[in-house]
């Protein structure tokens, strides 16, 4: 497994790739999209896991745009932020690099990764064949209505300059103000896990990296604005797989701030009506947070892998 910068690719990425153990042409590529901040560490272990139990698969994870960590000009870097857009044509276009025609595709998301890889997998550019989607604490509908998304909708109403603001402060608390010591200590806390482990080590490098800052939070500007009522696009979503023999799988955390129960119920009664019932697979889990990977990825992995 490694973690690497990927030269050449047409907006600034990185990629998280562990190979089969039984490599063939058409072996699957299973695809993460990462949920905001798109930083591909902090899926290591829950990705290495699922490659112990599943060695034939060919992983893919892929950062979003504007937010690698390795991009040796990323400090230098102050790019307009991508957007959501931006990043489904990005997943694309790296994905493309590592399929071949006909090849399986297993598409899976994060958070707003699950609205991404909804997206990627209706695109026309798109080369492979799409056998399973998966939608893991999915914010794909509606995300302004849950608790989180309420707040953050209010912040960026009153105050528009919220990712530059946040970006000024972060790289004045994180890296001209304070030692690495004190950082790790601020984030264990926090994210109440050990200082050593790897959300806290990537939380650190989030912290002290502005520009990701930046995006991330204008990324999520306009997460707040377009996952709206997208029901005309999930149907549309829900014919193609049903006409492709698509697999889809939810896992819904039971008390996500980033998913109202209201729109959950929702999405189960749409797809549950809509979808055929032999390739669809809900579970609601009430032992995982929305951010699973800082404590609960071996515990995802065993359950609903």
């Amino acid at each position: 497994m490694s973690i690497r910068y990927l030269a050449g690719a047409r907006l600034p990425t990185s990629v998280l790739h562990i190979k089969s153990k039984s490599p063939s042409l058409l072996s699957p590529l299973f695809v993460w999209i990462p949920g905001n901040p798109g930083i591909v560490q902090y899926y290591e272990e829950f990705l290495n896991l699922l490659h112990e139990k599943y060695d034939s698969l060919e992983i893919l994870a892929i950062s979003h745009a504007g937010m690698a960590t390795e991009d040796p000009d990323l400090q230098n870097r102050k790019a307009t932020i991508y957007t959501l857009e931006d990043q489904i044509q990005h997943k694309v276009e790296i994905i493309n690099q590592f399929s071949t025609k006909d090849r399986p595709l297993i598409v899976m998301g994060h958070s707003v990764g699950a609205y991404m890889a909804q997206h990627v997998i209706l695109d026309e550019q798109l080369v492979g064949r799409v056998v399973k989607l998966g939608l893991i604490t999915p914010t794909i509908v509606d995300i302004h209505r849950s608790q989180k998304g309420t707040q953050l909708t209010r912040g960026f109403y009153w105050f528009k300059y919220l990712p530059d603001f946040a970006a000024w402060v972060s790289d004045f608390l994180f890296n001209k103000l304070s030692s690495i010591m004190f950082t790790d200590q601020i984030i264990s806390f926090v994210m109440g896990v050990d200082k050593d482990s790897v959300p806290v080590t990537t939380s650190k490098s989030l912290v002290q990296h502005p520009e990701i800052i930046r995006q991330a939070l204008g990324l999520a500007a306009l997460e707040m604005q377009q996952i709206r009522g997208c029901w005309p696009f999930q149907k549309k979503l829900v014919d193609h797989c049903n006409l492709n023999d698509i697999e889809t799988k939810f896992v819904f955390s039971a008390n996500d701030p980033w998913v109202s129960n209201a729109t959950r119920d929702a999405l189960i009664v749409f797809y549950r009506e809509n979808y055929r019932d032999r390739n669809l697979e809900i579970s609601i889990s009430q032992d995982i947070a929305h951010s699973f990977i800082v404590k609960h990825s071996k515990y995802i992995v065993d359950e609903y892998f």
